[in-house]
């Protein structure tokens, strides 16, 4: 995979429906003020990462209206790829990624700067499902056929009818885009919109299109914030990394905290 070159955009007007707190270190996210997600590096002698759902409140929150608004675009994007090769290895490149179209988008996150890229991905993904498990751990990608993501509703995707609807589309060359978001630094990485496009892109056993949009700085992260997101059941797997809070890099509090 190759992304394309980040947009960089200035959004003064965001809604804040899709928020990321802290970095690659450690991170959470939050859809319509709700905690989904908590990622972090194991900090336990290994390049381990770890995933937790996020509050019981918000643990079965409604999907945002407002990411419903966006569907017909995002199933038919407008974006190219093409497939070439890096000296023997093959790789995409992903063509057309423009700042208009994604505003209404960009909209959906808080006020400030962030990196917009386009890129595609393995079909063979693993995705976590945020209703499987109280916590995840694995090991991270070396290439990108050994890929995570984590998913912010049911999977596999509820409605054969819609996947298909996808597929179709695939079939014909046309690529939907998934929606990624996470913290700057390039780990820990959640799926938006697209549960049903990656389902199909699957069946079609065609790479993803996927738009990835992180803040160009990271949000502060408070440790006692991300401690008490944690459920109960995870904490124990988590405690080298609450121990330690990141002392080999940047803390995802912030400079200064």
């Amino acid at each position: 995979m190759t992304p394309a070159e980040p947009l960089t955009v200035d959004v003064p007007d965001g809604l804040g429906v899709v928020e990321v707190l802290g970095n690659d270190a450690a991170s959470v996210l939050y859809l319509a003020g709700a905690p989904i997600w908590v990622h972090a590096y194991d900090n336990h002698g290994s390049v381990g990462e770890l995933a937790a759902r996020a509050g019981a409140a918000g643990w079965d929150a409604p999907r945002p209206a407002e990411l419903s608004a966006l569907r017909d675009w995002l199933a038919e994007p407008g974006l190219m790829v093409e497939r070439g090769r890096r000296g023997k290895w093959p790789v995409d490149r992903v063509h057309g990624l423009r700042i208009e179209p994604l505003l209404p988008l960009l909209r959906l996150f808080c006020r400030g700067r962030y990196l917009v890229s386009a890129r595609t991905m393995s079909p063979t993904v693993t995705v976590f499902d945020r209703v499987e498990a109280d916590w995840f751990g694995w090991y991270p990608a070396y290439d990108d056929e050994d890929e995570y993501i984590l998913a912010t509703d049911r999977w596999p995707p509820p409605g054969l009818g819609t996947v298909e609807e996808h597929r179709a589309r695939i079939a014909r060359g046309i690529r939907p885009a998934l929606v990624t978001a996470g913290p700057p630094g390039g780990a820990g990485r959640y799926l938006i919109d697209g549960h049903h496009k990656l389902a199909a892109y699957r069946k079609a056993r065609v790479r993803p299109l996927v738009i990835d949009i992180v803040p160009a700085e990271p949000r502060p992260l408070p440790k006692a914030l991300f401690e008490d997101l944690l459920p109960p059941s995870a904490r124990g797997e988590f405690r080298h990394a609450l121990n330690g809070w990141f002392s080999g890099g940047p803390l995802p509090d912030g400079p200064g905290t």
